[in-house]
């Protein structure tokens, strides 16, 4: 909607639930504070046309109805600082004082938060249960006067500018049951009083800069706590091995923390997590067996960059979905289990997998979309039968062992953007089938042992042959490299291929055309010199992608960029 409000409004004597979020009004009209009998107001996101919400809004909430229970002005325009009017709410006209629930995020407040927090704390200190102040550039620290807010349950100033420590006496704050101060410039410990909120369901404090230990006392009566992140932080956690946590899990994230050297034992408590990160967070160990027996809820695992070693036990987990899995970077070894196909992002990347691929063939999974299996030791001939994993996006097998032809089923992945193959010992020709993978934007196919002819789109001559004609019809390449290799002829006109850089067809000694300056016996003759262009469709370009053709002669291409 947009334009302006009607004073009929005025006529809803007993309105008790007014939301006007999400439209295109010129102002707030005066009067919406004289509808005395309102519970619920809601002035969320407003395009205003005639003028944006500044402070000079706010009077007209002196007048609001005394039974307003929830205020919500998130996500307009508001900057600078919360008007003084909002110091006399309920001080001169009794108003607000059943206020539960403000949310103020997504604008543009700088105030500090000690002030913020001192205008309102008289009238609202014992009803305001939610208060949201995120996305914003509020400064300061977190006061003490925090804790005069009693029946405070929600409390989410994340996403500003914080700085300096957290109170000691913040764990007063007994009814709280979500703290949310991710991505401030907070510092210090974490005060152990946070042990003591028995109420708390959610902790993220991510994204700070808090260091020191944080121990079993922090989490004394945290029994009924679902959500905890403390990732990227310095906190190291220093546990007993034989903790065991009052609270059962749903979101554990632990990224880039201090829990190592030894696997967390107290994880083994945990069974109902359905996400888990402790990636690069210093553990040094083998991974226990009773690990992989993982919840059957399980939705995001990883437990990449650090030095986690062994091999995986013959389990048959089972997944009411298909979760994303990374445990890249780390010194796993033995064959890939089965279970791990059963997901839609497997990344097992830099680590020590070996055997064969064969057990691929066992699944049908349409959710699969990212595979990452480079710089293994896996061996052997592809399996046929990527048709059973049509939803693939990226597969990456880069740096293993690998020998023998491309399966012919490669040409069922019409999903397939990026395919890496690299530095493997593949041999013979690409298969045709291939063309279909209309979708491919990336090709690495560089250190194998491939012969034969190029694929149709990119003509019917061997590599040291001339450029076929065909080449120009190409309309997915972004970036091409047939450098080094027994190329001669003149390279075909076409808007993409004359914008590649020289070095991409470098060491053809009978190559000649734009862009190399070697010109062609037949273009001698033309007086303008100028360079002819097909009709392709500029705007059907792959941008920021890359299609490569590389030396089948295992020679390396020198300026790549991914």
């Amino acid at each position: 909607m947009d334009g302006v409000i009607s004073s009929l409004l005025l006529d809803l004597r007993h309105l008790s639930h007014l939301d006007l979020s999400r439209n295109q009004f010129t102002k707030i009209p005066g009067f919406v504070g004289s509808l005395k009998e309102l519970v619920y107001l809601n002035l969320s996101v407003l395009q205003l046309i005639d003028s944006i919400v500044h402070p000079s809004t706010f009077p007209l909430l002196l007048n609001m109805s005394n039974k307003l229970t929830a205020l919500h002005l998130s996500k307009n325009h508001l900057n600078g600082i919360i008007p003084i009017s909002f110091a006399h709410m309920g001080s001169s006209l009794g108003n607000l004082r059943k206020l539960r629930t403000l949310l103020l995020n997504g604008n543009y407040i700088n105030e500090p938060l000690p002030v913020i927090l001192e205008k309102p704390s008289g009238c609202v200190k014992d009803s305001l249960q939610v208060l949201d102040l995120s996305v914003n550039q509020i400064k300061g620290s977190l006061p003490e006067i925090i804790t005069r807010f009693s029946s405070l349950k929600e409390l989410c100033p994340d996403d500003n500018k914080l700085d300096g420590a957290l109170p000691d006496n913040v764990g007063n704050l007994s009814s709280l049951a979500v703290l949310n101060l991710v991505r401030n410039k907070l510092t210090g410990s974490l005060p152990q009083s946070i042990g003591l909120m028995s109420g708390l369901k959610v902790l993220d404090v991510s994204s700070n800069s808090f260091n020191d230990f944080t121990s079993e006392i922090h989490f004394l009566k945290l029994s009924k706590l679902k959500f905890l992140t403390l990732s990227f932080n310095s906190l190291s956690l220093n546990f007993s091995s034989g903790w065991i946590p009052p609270f059962q899990l749903n979101t554990i994230n632990l990224r880039c923390g201090k829990l190592g050297p030894s696997f967390p034992v107290w994880l083994q408590t945990q069974r109902n997590f359905s996400h888990l990160d402790i990636s690069n967070s210093e553990i040094s160990d083998n991974i226990p067996n009773w690990f992989w027996r993982l919840p059957s809820n399980l939705l995001f695992l990883n437990l990449s960059f650090n030095n986690l070693s062994g091999k995986f036990p013959d389990l048959h987990v089972r997944f009411n979905s298909f979760p994303s899995v990374s445990l890249s970077s780390n010194k796993f070894h033995g064959s890939i289990p089965r279970f791990l196909f059963n997901t839609t992002v497997l990344n097992l990347s830099k680590n020590m997998f070996s055997g064969t691929l064969s057990t691929f063939c066992s699944f049908i999974n349409d959710n699969l979309n990212h595979v990452y299996l480079s710089d293994n030791q896996l061996s052997g001939n592809l399996p046929d039968c990527w048709m059973n994993f049509k939803q693939l996006v990226v597969l990456n097998l880069e740096s293993n062992n690998l020998s023998g032809v491309i399966p012919s089923s490669f040409g069922s992945l019409h999903k397939l953007q990026t395919l890496r193959l690299s530095n493997n010992s593949f041999s013979s020709e690409l298969p045709p089938s291939l063309t279909n993978c209309r979708s491919l934007k990336l090709l690495d196919l560089g250190e194998n042992r491939f012969s034969g002819n190029i694929l149709a789109c990119m003509g019917e001559n061997l590599l040291s042959g001339e450029m076929p004609l065909s080449l120009a019809d190409c309309s997915f390449l972004s970036c091409l490299n047939l450098s080094n290799n027994n190329l001669s002829g003149k390279i075909p006109l076409s808007t993409q291929l004359q914008s590649f850089l020289v070095e991409s067809y470098m060491g053809n000694v009978g190559l000649c055309g734009l862009p190399l300056n070697a010109i062609c016996r037949e273009d001698e003759k033309q007086q303008d010199g100028g360079v002819e262009h097909s009709n392709l469709d500029d705007e059907k370009l792959y941008k920021g992608s890359g299609f490569y053709i590389f030396n089948n002669q295992k020679v390396i291409v020198n300026a790549v960029v991914f």
